[in-house]
């Protein structure tokens, strides 16, 4: 099907409002050509028990009718129970209570850099070529790496029905082009391309929003492209390359209204560019084994340019030969996995004064100093990491009207970074109680799916972490230890008559997380600790009624609970990142040329230090006399909620084009016009809060047309 976007507009505000990394290589062994699943569902019920996953599947037509996204393939997730953005502009996710450090983001096997341009613009991937997104919110099993406690697998397609297709699409943020194409009957390839269009923007939002023009000196930018090709050796072997590349750059002024110390006036810039690129080779013998063996390469760079001579460079490659294995022992009762991953990671790090952002410090402040003068750094090592795991799952001895299965894996990690070797035993425990029924015209409420995970996943810190500061090379990893029960029950009634088969699927998941030795800057010893800790509880209930497949409806509650203790001395705190309460209802219908979908979310509101007082404050190196806030105990914002709707409408025979389909989409965001606070901030001297908006009611327009 090949594709042309004829017009996009988007972002017309209805009214103004003030606007003032790393990754792990590690990856599971997932068939690329595995059908996607046409749900919401964590588990898929369809096919054998055994190669049930903790998971959350979103497949490509979900994504294309999301309501809120404008297609954009990240944006959807916030759709699922306990998984968030932080706000309207920063697609930051937080997952089950965690932050945006607890996430892997893998695209076809390669780690992605980072899932957004510019903080939450658009994704670094393109929605065109997305076949279906996985995402594990938490104790999964010893398939996955090191360094995270969710994972978001997002999977591009491996053909097309199509000899040669495209895409383009031009507005006022940015122009992409798509080309896609097979290669005979055995192979499939596409190139994509991303480049921002922001300089015209910038100049009209002085004249739409209450911001200040001299602060943005450069209007952002970034690129990103994408490559893939695929290629079917015989009937078991298929050789994919493939390569995702992005870059993300900008420039702000501060003056003496921004900031009230000197040393921090002038420029802040920043350049964060990465590209991986990869060869796997797939093997399949059905009922038998399935296997992936890759190499890669990923490179990644952050810098930042800090006011008066402050400077951070941090800069790492990745070179990594890993496999996974599936194999059936006995089919379908016994599945061995195993894998391995062999990392060469040459890191580098240049700081004039400088520490990254940390979550957690209302008084941050990224200056490294000793007696007033500015710690330099210079600092490169090669690293190596080995990685390895076996995991199985059996069919257990059963009662009668229930079937019992059981995972037990273990995956070992070892980094000479810290030399440090650590085990992370996951395991689950399920069982099916009830039988299907064989009458179809009636609903049954069995079978009912029970599960019970558990597991350990440990983080190592970060290149930073030992060396800025005083140097600690005896820092330790983080661990963190989950605990979920979860219960599914699918309804299905498949009439003979000519009525419609329906689906409705109950989810319940409660979690428990236990969090220890945390790193994170001691800044009375000018140096990185393991002394954080922290937990996390909550419950997600939801609610999956299908109609055919012509309608879709979702009700989804979250309840999330999660804090630190920053040390041993301070008092346990909410996460930054914490929203107690979500509530998403949606529902979609399509029909041959007709299309409409609404999503509404309610959540708490954004937490926030209200001022209580001020003192003055007297800089015993510069003598600058400024204001010192006093804050009172941690508060929240009134509640976000926010309604959107997508309506579409398809027509053939326009303009006697023969084979063309023409297509009309509007999008309304935040149709009640909402005012929700995005975050509150304090005026220069700190007599008064000031509470920044986040969007107004916005209408998203596309015009399109395929043939």
């Amino acid at each position: 099907m090949k594709k042309i976007l004829i017009l996009l507009i988007c972002i017309v505000p209805f009214s103004t409002f003030a606007q003032t990394d790393d990754t792990n290589p590690s990856d599971p062994a997932k068939d690329e050509t595995s059908r996607p699943v046409v749900n919401l569902d964590p588990i898929t019920v369809e096919g054998e028990r055994i190669e049930r996953k903790p998971k959350h599947t979103l497949d490509d037509a979900f994504i294309r009718r999301a309501t809120g996204s404008a297609g954009d393939p990240l944006r959807v997730l916030n759709h699922l129970p306990s998984i968030g953005v932080l706000n309207d502009f920063v697609g930051i996710l937080s997952v089950r209570g965690g932050g945006p450090e607890d996430n892997l983001y893998y695209f076809d096997r390669l780690p992605l850099g980072y899932p957004y341009h510019l903080h939450g613009i658009v994704s670094t991937v393109n929605p065109e070529v997305i076949e279906n997104i996985d995402v594990y919110p938490g104790g999964y099993g010893a398939e996955f790496g090191s360094d995270a406690q969710a994972v978001i697998d997002i999977h591009s397609r491996t053909k097309t029905d199509t000899r040669l297709g495209g895409a383009v699409n031009l507005n006022f943020v940015y122009w992409q082009a798509f080309l896609e194409g097979n290669l005979g009957e055995r192979g499939y390839w596409y190139a994509f391309w991303r480049r921002s269009n922001m300089g015209t923007l910038f100049e009209l939002l002085p004249r739409l929003f209450a911001i200040e023009s001299d602060l943005v000196t450069e209007a952002p930018s970034f690129w990103s492209y994408q490559g893939k090709g695929v290629y079917q050796l015989n009937n078991t072997h298929r050789l994919v390359v493939n390569t995702i590349a992005a870059d993300d750059a900008s420039e702000l002024n501060f003056t003496a209204e921004e900031v009230s110390e000197s040393d921090l006036r002038g420029p802040l810039s920043s350049d964060n560019p990465f590209d991986s690129q990869g060869i796997h080779l797939y093997s399949e013998k059905q009922d038998t084994f399935k296997s992936i063996v890759s190499l890669t390469r990923s490179f990644s760079r952050t810098v930042l340019n800090f006011g008066d001579g402050y400077f951070y460079r941090n800069a790492r490659s990745i070179y990594a030969m890993r496999g996974d294995l599936e194999y059936w022992i006995k089919h379908p009762q016994t599945l061995l996995e195993s894998g391995f991953a062999l990392s060469s990671l040459p890191t580098s790090l240049i700081s004039v004064g400088t520490r990254p952002f940390e979550e957690g410090d209302p008084d941050y402040d990224f200056r490294l100093k000793q007696d007033g003068e500015k710690i330099p750094i210079n600092k490169s090592k090669s690293l190596h990491r080995l990685e390895g795991y076996l995991q199985a799952t059996q069919d257990l001895p059963s009662p009668r009207y229930a079937d019992l299965y059981a995972t037990i894996g273990m995956r070992a990690n070892y980094f000479n970074l810290i030399d440090n070797f650590s085990l992370q035993p996951r395991g689950l425990l399920g069982v099916t109680l009830g039988s299907d029924s064989e009458n179809t015209k009636q609903i049954s409420f069995f079978p009912i799916d029970l599960r019970l995970m558990s597991g350990s996943y440990v983080q190592n810190p970060q290149f930073y972490q030992v060396v800025l500061g005083k140097e600690n090379p005896e820092i330790a990893p983080s661990l963190a230890k989950h605990y979920v029960i979860a219960l599914e029950k699918v309804l299905e009634s498949k009439p003979k008559e000519k009525r419609l088969p329906t689906r409705t699927t109950i989810e319940i998941a409660g979690y428990y997380k236990d969090l220890r030795d945390m790193i994170t800057y001691n800044k009375s010893e000018r140096r990185y600790r393991n002394q954080r800790i922290g937990h996390v509880k909550g419950i997600e209930i939801s609610l999956d009624h299908e109609i055919g497949d012509t309608f879709r409806s979702w009700l989804s509650y979250a309840y999330t609970i999660s804090k630190r203790q920053d040390s041993p001395t301070d008092e346990e705190r909410f996460y930054m990142y914490n929203t107690p309460n979500v509530v998403t209802i949606g529902m979609n219908y399509e029909s041959e040329s007709w299309g409409c979908s609404a999503n509404w979310q309610y959540k708490s509101g954004v937490l926030y230090s209200p001022l209580v007082d001020r003192e003055p404050y007297t800089n015993p190196f510069t003598k600058n006399k400024t204001w010192l806030p006093i804050y009172g105990e941690m508060e929240r914002e009134a509640a976000y909620h926010r309604l959107d709707l997508r309506m579409h409408k398809s027509f053939k025979s326009v303009f006697n084009l023969h084979n063309w389909k023409w297509g009309f989409t509007l999008e309304l965001w935040n149709v009640y016009n909402r005012t929700n606070i995005l975050q509150v901030r304090y005026d220069e001297n700190y007599t008064k809060e000031v509470r920044i908006a986040q969007l107004p009611l916005i209408p998203f327009i596309a015009v399109t047309a395929e043939f």
